[in-house]
């Protein structure tokens, strides 16, 4: 219950009179009640859409749980890429080392060349 101070009744009466003042004030007073009450009213509607409001963008365990199993399955396939890509590199590391030999055996002029390339690369 809002209760005016002394400061103001007496600012009142000064300014009114003295039963102008106690009208005033305790209309002041119920006012205050009122609003009072009606925010304590309101207190558990705004509890309640706040917390809705909340619980929408905040993230749950099992959305956090979610996620890290998306994260799981794009590094299980990472990894899955990444052997095949080094299985394929393996092949065609072959491949140059028996394409080289080949041109080397056919070309006698290439051979010198293929063996400044290898010193080059050293």
């Amino acid at each position: 219950m809002a209760v005016l101070p002394y400061e103001v009744y007496k600012l009142l009466e000064d300014e009114v009179g003295k039963d102008k003042a106690e009208g005033i004030g305790k209309v002041i007073e119920e006012t205050s009640n009122t609003i009072e009450k009606k925010a304590l009213e309101q207190k558990p509607i705004l509890k309640a859409e706040l917390k809705e409001e909340l619980t929408k963008e905040l993230a749950t365990e099992a959305d956090i749980a979610e996620t890290k199993a998306e994260v799981e399955k794009v590094r299980a396939e990472v990894k899955m890429l990444e052997a095949k890509f080094t299985a394929e590199l393996k092949v065609i590391k072959v491949w140059l080392i028996i394409l080289t030999v080949l041109v080397a055996v056919f070309n006698r002029d290439a051979l010198s060349l293929i063996l400044e390339i290898i010193k080059l690369l050293k």
